[in-house]
């Protein structure tokens, strides 16, 4: 039991070391933080498996990683120059797009997706790369941008709609970055829990010299049971009565 609320407090511990190393681990890494788990070969395996569905790339080497980021950077720079060569339009095209935009035009649509793209490039370029990358940053502005644009009709005024699409891709950033920290945050935090918990479980047994109860812990560390028994769940184990 002990083993598998450790181990499932490792793999937190795997996500919070991988969001600082942009999202990549190394193999000797992951090794490393989970040196004290008896894992064979394809065990590992596994780990990385479910790591890249937590978007946490594992490579052989740092080097390898440096080379992907550059490329990541290399693909963004190229689609911030692609942007460049967009024809710029004056303030009365865009309006006239604005207006065909909210009679639910398509190609008026598209075109303003296009106009305000380095807009949203910039927009990702004031929150850094603490958080999250420029390029999840520009999509998820990106996407802020396509609700906005289908949602034109209902506002009266082109200057309205000008600054609605900017809101909208805005807050989509912003709420991005803020579920980023949240999620960041909960995961330190259940893992001090369950950490907490499992020594608790272990105090006991030691103590009486057999395993404990969920309600026997619940008493010990005067935590609501169903507190205790959501715990193990997410630890994926449960305390069976002694």
């Amino acid at each position: 039991m002990d083993n598998r609320i450790i181990f499932r407090g490792m793999l937190t511990e795997l996500k919070t070391a991988a969001d600082e190393r942009d999202g990549i681990l190394t193999q000797a890494e992951v090794r490393e933080i989970l040196k004290s788990m008896p894992l064979e070969e394809e065990h590992f395996q596994l780990i990385y498996e479910y790591l890249a569905e937590q978007n946490i790339r594992v490579v052989e080497s740092r080097e390898e990683g440096q080379e992907t980021e550059t490329g990541v950077r290399q693909s963004l720079t190229f689609y911030l120059e692609e942007l460049e060569r967009l024809a710029p339009v004056d303030d009365a095209e865009e309006m006239r797009l604005i207006d065909r935009a909210r009679a639910g035009d398509g190609e008026a649509k598209e075109r303003l997706i296009g106009i305000y793209l380095p807009l949203i490039c910039s927009m990702a370029e004031e929150y850094g790369e603490e958080t999250m990358s420029g390029e999840d940053l520009i999509q998820e502005g990106n996407l802020g941008l396509l609700l906005a644009v289908d949602s034109l009709g209902e506002f009266e005024s082109a200057a309205a709609c000008r600054a609605w699409m900017i809101n909208m891709a805005r807050k989509a950033m912003e709420d991005a970055i803020k579920s980023g920290q949240d999620g960041q945050k909960m995961d330190a935090g259940l893992l001090s829990r369950i950490n907490h918990l499992n020594e608790a479980v272990h105090n006991l047994e030691r103590d009486l010299g057999r395993k404990v109860s969920a309600e026997e812990v619940s008493a010990y560390l005067e935590m609501p049971l169903e507190e205790i028994e959501d715990l193990l769940r997410v630890a994926g184990d449960q305390i069976e009565a002694g």
